[in-house]
């Protein structure tokens, strides 16, 4: 029997579904972009915010609150995940996606125009911690929104490389901050840069903002999420009954996020703290060496997506989490090379740094699929967002302080072994999901469904 040629009309609506994800691909990518170089620009320039709004007689104190700040944005995110999930599970993806961007960048420009201790005293920190709780609510709705969009609008082909874009467009926002940071220390200084330099990587956010802005006011709002407001079938009460019904699944997906940030927590954002407060590594060294090293390791999620496609989530998660264990120690191990060593120990290090973050950036693509295929179209906003934020809270959030104080008290290399704890659960919890069933997950018919892990699937075909 002869197979069927598609009818034009086919054609047509299979060229603009792939058209229509592309576009959210991209614009998915540009708002995690700007996500995340919101988000770590302040730790970046920790070294310079450190004593303007935490002066303290000791460095390595102000250097640990301004880290305490850092989590306290990761703190505020589960709220915004409930908020601007509900509001996407209601409103729509493409709305709530909309406002969150508006709402980080403002944060951040705000950040840039804040008063310093010298000028305003104590009232200096208590607005620098206000202003980094508003970028963690609004952080909290971002990605978790963007998963949704994504996953509802790629037809159901290259889930895996489309959900890549979101990780990548966060890792080259982490890469830009640095180089924007060791630009600025180039041309200006570093007495220049703590005298206001800082805040010029800060309020470039603001035409950040508005590019990405533009760009998805373009983009279409899911067809599951039209079809489901079409037939006026949208949950009224998106948060109660994710929160209710489904607990279970947001619980087992926020200890699989919170492994996968656990790592990125200690292998990105505490890296440059380690460099520069313990090796005492020059600024504009560390700056220019996690930037190229994160551009270079960015490929690994690529490779993730590819991978998870090609040979399922399960494997994609062992090969990531697996090698980033296997080369945490060498990684700070050869870093202590890059203070006294030449420029072959300087590129020695980085590649294994580079190595590292493309191991550890593989595993990301295949916990955006698990994620959004655990819960049905009516909460997906919602329970996807809250359990992302849930887990990035201890993953991302306190990895960075607690890498900090292990490094204090148990020695520069003890920060490795939450990078292998959290690779051992990590596969644990992958093992376990993927191993439940072997069903289509994406669709409504699982909502009246008992058992919440009929809904994971492997790709493992």
């Amino acid at each position: 029997m002869s197979k069927a040629t598609p009818t034009p009309s086919a054609l047509h609506d299979s060229r603009r579904i792939r058209t229509n994800a592309v576009r959210v691909g991209t614009a998915s990518m540009l708002g995690t972009f700007i996500e995340f170089y919101d988000f770590t620009c302040y730790g970046f320039l920790v070294v310079y915010t450190a004593p303007l709004f935490f002066p303290a007689d000791d460095p390595g104190t102000g250097i640990l609150a301004s880290l305490g700040v850092y989590g306290v944005g990761y703190l505020a995110r589960p709220l915004g995940a409930l908020f601007f999930g509900r509001l996407g599970d209601r409103r729509g993806r493409r709305f709530a996606l909309l406002v969150t961007v508006i709402g980080m960048g403002g944060a951040t420009t705000l950040m840039g125009l804040l008063p310093t201790y010298g000028t305003v005293g104590v009232a200096a920190p208590v607005l620098l911690v206000l202003v980094r709780m508003v970028q963690g609510f609004c952080a909290g709705g971002e990605i978790g929104g963007a998963a949704t969009l994504v996953a509802e609008s790629d037809g159901g082909r290259r889930r895996g490389r489309f959900q890549a874009l979101i990780p990548l467009g966060s890792s080259l926002g982490v890469a830009v901050s640095p180089a924007v940071v060791g630009l600025l220390v180039t041309v200006l200084g570093a007495k220049d840069m703590a005298h206001g330099g800082w805040r010029i990587p800060l309020l470039l956010s603001a035409a950040m903002t508005l590019a990405v802005v533009v760009y998805r006011v373009r983009v279409e709002d899911s067809p599951e999420f039209r079809s489901l407001a079409e037939a006026e079938a949208v949950e009224r009460s998106p948060v109660r009954t994710a929160l209710r019904g489904h607990w279970r699944m947001i619980t087992v997906s926020a200890v699989l996020n919170l492994v996968v940030t656990m790592v990125l927590g200690v292998l990105v954002n505490y890296m440059s703290v380690y460099l520069l407060s313990v090796l005492e590594v020059p600024p504009i060294k560390v700056y220019w060496l996690s930037a190229v090293c994160l551009f270079l390791g960015a490929g690994g999620f690529l490779v993730g997506g590819w991978w998870t496609d090609r040979f399922g989530r399960r494997s994609a998660m062992l090969l990531g989490l697996g090698g980033s264990a296997a080369l945490v120690f060498p990684v700070l191990y050869g870093m202590r090379s890059v203070r006294s060593g030449g420029a072959w120990a300087l590129v020695a290090a980085g590649a294994l740094y580079v190595l590292a973050l493309a191991f550890s950036y593989a595993a990301a693509p295949s916990m955006y699929v698990t994620l959004t295929q655990a819960f049905p179209t009516r909460v997906r906003y919602t329970a996807v967002a809250f359990a992302y934020n849930a887990g990035a809270v201890a993953g991302g959030g306190l990895t960075p302080y607690l890498a900090a104080q292990l490094t204090r008290t148990a020695g520069p290399r003890a920060a490795g072994w939450l990078v292998v704890a959290a690779a051992v659960t990590g596969v644990a919890v992958m093992w376990l999901l993927t191993s439940r069933s072997r069903r289509p997950a994406i669709s409504d018919r699982s909502i009246d469904e008992p058992n919440e892990f009929n809904r994971i699937t492997d790709t493992d075909n």
